[in-house]
């Protein structure tokens, strides 16, 4: 069952650059009102955490052997994530996949071992080329079996590389809806806490895990205010927890599009990607209700 209600904005304020202000101003907001536009990654700790929180929405859940699956990949990141390199993540990835077969083989169930044994490891064109679809939302029957390797590679490189930005020389927009790093969209949003971001809404990249500020009273996709809702997942099986659960989606009647969107304070220790993972449920939910899913999360591809 579903509940709705209407989204608000709650958007404090914070100093901003003229850009920003300029922005802010297009986007019909205060100038000079607007929080820090961008919150970069930090390689060193984002895959531990990431683990950790895989593991704790695995007890008792229905996928509970993907998530613990998914728990142990993220080890494997945080280790490789540690390797420096100078390589750049367009083509460094490769080398992240590399070491990442090195780390698993051994480790993994027998199904998702013979998966990732059968990558093409001879032929980089065709793992780029692979990447490319799974990354853009054209992926391939042939694409889907190893996808959470490719997908888990190309986070390590496109994280690093965020991860060693500076975060005033990285320019977003209030209503952008790309990430202004890796261009990629987002897979969801996140309502923080905290007396600095407190009540705004973040866009959080799912491949190189930067964050953008977006105003929570436009549409990602449309830039419509006015038919926002959000909905959400009544004691559900997996959770029990109901409006508890920290998963929402922001639905746009204008587009038909919507936005996972997280709630830090009804669970502190979140993680997007993780929490997307763990909240399928609510996808399928709204999907039969006929939105189509704004960005995505790059480990829940499918053949078209």
């Amino acid at each position: 069952m579903s509940q709705h209600r209407h989204a608000t904005a709650t958007d404090g304020p914070a100093p901003i650059s003229e850009a920003m202000a300029e922005a802010m101003a297009a986007a019909g907001l205060e100038p000079g009102r607007s929080p820090s536009p961008v919150r970069l990654p930090d390689a060193g700790t984002l895959f531990r955490h990431r683990a950790a929180r895989l593991r704790r929405l695995a007890d008792g859940h229905r996928l509970s052997s993907w998530l613990a699956f998914m728990a142990q990949l993220s080890d494997a990141q945080h280790e490789l994530a540690a390797i420096p390199t100078a390589a750049a993540p367009e083509t460094g990835w490769l080398s992240e996949l590399v070491h990442l077969r090195n780390r698993l083989r051994g480790s993994l169930p027998a199904t998702a071992e013979t998966v990732l044994e059968a990558l093409p490891w001879s032929d980089a064109e065709a793992l780029n080329a692979s990447a490319a679809r799974l990354l853009t939302g054209v992926a391939e029957q042939e694409d889907i079996g190893g996808a959470p390797f490719i997908v888990a590679a190309l986070q390590v490189a496109w994280t690093r590389h965020a991860s060693g930005m500076e975060a005033p020389a990285v320019s977003a927009s209030a209503v952008a809806d790309r990430c202004p790093i890796c261009g990629s969209a987002p897979v969801a949003g996140v309502i923080h806490t905290g007396s600095e971001i407190g009540g705004l809404r973040y866009l959080h990249c799912g491949l190189c895990h930067t964050a953008w500020h977006h105003v929570r009273s436009a549409c990602v996709a449309c830039g419509e205010g006015n038919r926002i809702d959000l909905r959400l997942i009544e004691a559900v099986e997996d959770s029990g927890s109901g409006s508890n659960d920290p998963a929402r989606a922001e639905t746009c009647e204008s587009c038909n599009g919507y936005l996972k969107l997280f709630l830090m304070e009804k669970a502190p220790g979140l993680d997007p990607v993780a929490d997307d993972l763990a909240s399928f449920a609510l996808d399928i939910l709204v999907g039969d209700e006929g939105f189509q899913r704004i960005g995505g999360n790059p480990f829940l591809a499918q053949a078209g």
